[in-house]
């Protein structure tokens, strides 16, 4: 086994230490809560007659037709995507900034200088730990829209089909998608600014009110900007910007943040 690939492998137990605290666990619990609260209100607030979406429309912005569709099962699950991803940005950049903050990186890189594999392994951890915490939101999100279904009198013949478990599986993978292109960029982010508070004000303030306000001028954004870009691939596609070039746009962004991130990991003092 090469040294690199062993310190990759420390690096993933390390970090698995780490997620144990409270504060991780209730980071995952509250992507969990938000995915139920979506689907809860996607049933509850859905119109009764279909109105097509309006560009940059929310994601709860359907109707009972819809619902009744092969893929009403997982509508309130896509629509909650982009709350999941401000929450996975948040987590990422604060356990990032974290590790210079407290000098853990100091320490750390003294006795292992292959920084890389333990970006590699800190990165592989977090995002094993995002995927079955998506798997078991889904889960629930699933089983909510099945109880609340015929509250709203929602045929749901249809959800229970081949095609319907295609979306379901479909959607978590979509999620899965936009939770690691936010994950990777709330790291680059972190590696950039090393400050909590600067890191946070900058990716929060850009990704999210900013980019939609450039939206409402500039219809192309959708298509363009990195927020708006995962947050269309977590749910499939969405007006403004079609899934497959999203995606691309998307793996785009992740490949540079990667980049940035080694190369800058790699090169910069972690003591200043």
């Amino acid at each position: 086994m090469s040294a690199a690939l062993q310190a990759t492998i420390r690096a993933y137990r390390a970090e698995l230490v780490k997620l144990q605290r409270p504060g991780v666990a209730l980071a995952m619990a509250a992507v969990t809560l938000l995915t139920v609260l979506s689907t809860v209100l996607a049933i509850v607030l859905a119109d009764d007659t279909f109105t097509p979406p309006s560009p940059g429309a929310p994601g709860l912005s359907i109707s009972i037709p819809q619902l009744e569709t092969a893929q009403g099962l997982v509508l309130g699950f896509r629509g909650g995507t982009t709350f999941i991803g401000l929450l996975v940005f948040v987590l990422f950049t604060v356990s990032m900034t974290a590790e210079f903050g407290q000098g853990t990186l100091r320490s750390l890189f003294l006795k292992e200088p292959r920084r890389l594999s333990w970006l590699v392994g800190r990165l592989g951890i977090m995002l094993w730990t995002v995927a079955i915490t998506l798997f078991f939101a889904l889960a629930l999100s699933l089983v909510t829209a099945a109880l609340l279904a015929g509250t709203r009198d929602i045929d749901t013949g249809e959800w229970w089909t081949a095609t319907a478990l295609g979306e379901v599986a479909t959607a978590y993978l979509n999620a899965l998608l936009a939770a690691a292109f936010f994950a990777i960029a709330g790291t680059a982010l972190g590696i950039a600014l090393r400050s909590t508070t600067a890191a946070l004000v900058v990716g929060i303030a850009w990704m999210f009110p900013l980019e939609h306000i450039v939206q409402d001028s500039w219809g192309t954004a959708t298509s363009v900007l990195p927020g708006l870009v995962f947050d269309a691939v977590g749910r499939g596609g969405v007006p403004d910007a079609s899934y497959t070039p999203a995606l691309l746009a998307g793996l785009g962004y992740a490949v540079a943040a990667l980049v940035f991130a080694s190369v800058s990991l790699q090169r910069r003092d972690v003591t200043a």
